[in-house]
């Protein structure tokens, strides 16, 4: 038996020691790959079984087959690379014989593209002929396709985008534009940037978004500049001061503020409206006193009352009632003694147009007022229809803020008391028969009147 097994040992060496020495090799140790989809062969070349060894879950490439017995080409497949990076990847080729164990390695390497942008469409909503975007605000879509990931930002921090960022594709971002916080207007920009470790772009698309707005007491207003230079609220103010409740009483005479007036039901005269849409219209109605920025009843001498020109009042900040030069100046023609200023852009040669102020955006029509002569009348009335023309407000009063006239309880006697102050403001007449003879002139207002104010912006 101790032979036998001397013998078998014998013979085992024997074989072993006559197999061949393992041989692997690879015909390349690295394929370079562009970044579209491709393949690329390896030869193994092998005297003994052989398999791959893929790590990765999920690779970017396939490799096949994935064994052999002998030697023989493997086919290494890539996807295409929209990642925006270079890609690289080590694969081991394995074989195992009775003397040892080898292992070839290769690497593959796939570069990705520069990064590009193409910008399909922008819509602008709502839409604007002169690509200027709307004061008011609304939406931008954009349509893009890029080829790798990309980002987006806007140079204005209160405009929202819906996605700021995404993979190569097709996308389309909607950016929510707010009213333009900026009176003068303002540039937004839209910087999408879509770059790879190959490089890429950055584009940046711009538009401009018109100003003229004022956001004040909770409402926003539109304003113009006309050809006098200045800006003009292109609406009545609907500013209700604290403490203070709008009145559409005739009787209740130092309210200081009423409510709008519109054509009674049967076109027979005019009524107040508490309704909101006719109050965003029209605007609220002021007595000389609140208009500029006090109670009824504080002003009581003429040098409190040429102190007023030019002030702020109930405006904004940054904003006054209007002066006689203010209105002198845009339509030229008022009451004595202003004299009448032929050059002014809106005085047609005979009066300040309504129509040509508002082929510039003015927006001045006939609003009515509510008729209070002096402070000793107990009730007021309202001012600005006419039989003549029974199926609308044929004129008005604005309020204004320089000094125009006073009377006293005692004619000319100062010491008798203020019994009325007037002020220089605008009174419109649509009382005519075409609208192009509708006519807004400056004119004196009396202090208790209840008018629409107009803010002008200061210099």
């Amino acid at each position: 038996m101790k032979k036998l097994f001397s013998l078998l040992a014998v013979s085992l060496f024997v074989l072993v020691s006559c197999e061949p020495d393992p041989i692997l090799t690879l015909s390349v140790d690295q394929l370079e790959f562009s970044a579209s989809e491709g393949s690329q062969s390896v030869y193994v070349t092998s005297n003994n079984p052989w398999n791959v060894v893929v790590t990765e879950l999920g690779a970017f490439y396939t490799v096949s087959p994935m064994g052999g017995d002998e030697s023989g080409y493997i086919t290494v497949k890539v996807n295409a690379n929209e990642s925006g990076q270079n890609r690289t990847a080590q694969v081991a080729v394995v074989s195992n014989s009775k003397k040892s164990s080898m292992t070839r390695i290769f690497t593959i390497n796939q570069s990705c593209p520069a990064g590009n942008i193409y910008t399909e469409s922008v819509e602008y909503i709502p839409p604007r002929e002169d690509k200027k975007f709307s004061a008011e605000g609304g939406t931008v879509v954009y349509v893009i396709t890029t080829n790798a990931p990309w980002t987006m930002s806007c140079s204005e921090s209160d405009v929202k985008l819906d996605l700021t960022a995404g993979p190569a594709g097709t996308h389309t971002i909607t950016a929510t534009v707010p009213p333009c916080p900026v009176f003068e207007g303002r540039k937004i920009e839209m910087t999408m940037e879509c770059m790879t470790s190959a490089g890429g772009v950055k584009d940046i698309l711009g538009f401009n978004q018109a100003g003229g707005l004022v956001i004040y007491g909770g409402e926003t207003y539109h304003a113009v500049q006309m050809k006098d230079g200045k800006w003009w609220m292109k609406e009545n103010l609907r500013y209700v001061p604290d403490g203070m409740t709008p009145s559409a009483d005739l009787s209740n005479v130092t309210a200081g503020v009423f409510y709008p007036v519109v054509m009674n039901s049967d076109n027979t005269g005019l009524a107040f409206s508490t309704d909101a849409a006719v109050i965003k219209s029209k605007g609220y109605l002021y007595q000389a006193e609140v208009a500029l920025g006090k109670k009824v009843g504080d002003l009581t001498s003429v040098e409190a009352a040429e102190a007023l020109n030019g002030t702020q009042g109930i405006c904004p900040k940054g904003w006054h009632v209007p002066t006689s030069d203010d209105i002198i100046n845009l339509v030229g023609k008022a009451v004595s003694p202003l004299a009448t200023k032929t050059d002014a852009p809106y005085y047609d040669g005979n009066n300040g147009s309504i129509v040509l102020l508002n082929e510039d955006g003015f927006n001045m029509d006939a609003f009515g007022a509510i008729s209070i002569q002096d402070n000793t009348k107990t009730s007021g009335s309202f001012m600005g229809w006419a039989k003549a023309y029974p199926e609308k407000i044929s004129s008005g009063m604005l309020c204004g803020s320089t000094y125009a006239g006073v009377t006293y309880n005692t004619k000319d006697d100062p010491t008798s008391g203020v019994k009325n102050l007037q002020f220089f403001g605008f009174m419109p007449m649509t009382n005519k028969a075409t609208e192009a003879e509708y006519t807004c002139n400056g004119t004196k207002v009396s202090y208790r009147i209840a008018a629409p104010l107009r803010c002008v912006k200061n210099n």
